[in-house]
């Protein structure tokens, strides 16, 4: 079974990874994610709604250099600023990306009914800790989770 998480991305870099122009999501850590995992993202300011989602192919941790070298044209950011997101990690963790689904956007107000005390991630927020919490939001996106993503069923009886 996979796990399903809602982190925070640029939304450059969000819309990039929509259009499959960037296949590699970088993080200075793995943060528990792995293989086959689901990154529901919340496209930051001043987008602030999620409008995708995309599995994990696999996560991969590389000296920083190395994963410059090896996979730059994937990235989707230019060097100077790779450098600076990296400044003092040994190493850079890439989740590379498997299937993307394109969502109709929730935006942070419809994002907050649905989630009473929402706030954006700052890094992970894994929706299994919480599922209760999450499932009206989960229920409401127009392509759901995969099904190895924890047991749904019970959100399309919601809609």
């Amino acid at each position: 079974m996979s796990a399903a998480a809602l982190i925070s991305i640029k939304p450059i870099y969000a819309n990039q990874i929509l259009n499959r122009t960037k296949t590699i999501e970088l993080r200075k850590s793995s943060m528990g994610l792995n293989q086959g995992d689901v990154i529901l993202v919340y496209s930051s300011a001043p987008e602030q709604r999620i409008s995708l989602w995309f599995q994990i192919k696999t996560v991969e941790t590389l000296p920083v250099s190395e994963m410059w070298d090896r996979y730059h044209n994937q990235l989707g950011i230019d060097h100077a600023d790779y450098l600076s997101y990296f400044t003092d990690a040994e190493a850079a963790v890439g989740f590379h990306v498997g299937e993307v689904q394109s969502l109709t956007p929730i935006h942070l107000r419809q994002i907050e009914q649905l989630v009473p005390g929402f706030v954006p991630p700052q890094g992970l927020m894994w929706l299994k800790d919480e599922f209760g919490r999450f499932e009206k939001l989960l229920a409401e996106l127009s392509s759901p989770l995969p099904s190895s993503v924890f047991a749904q069923q019970s959100l399309f009886s919601i809609r």
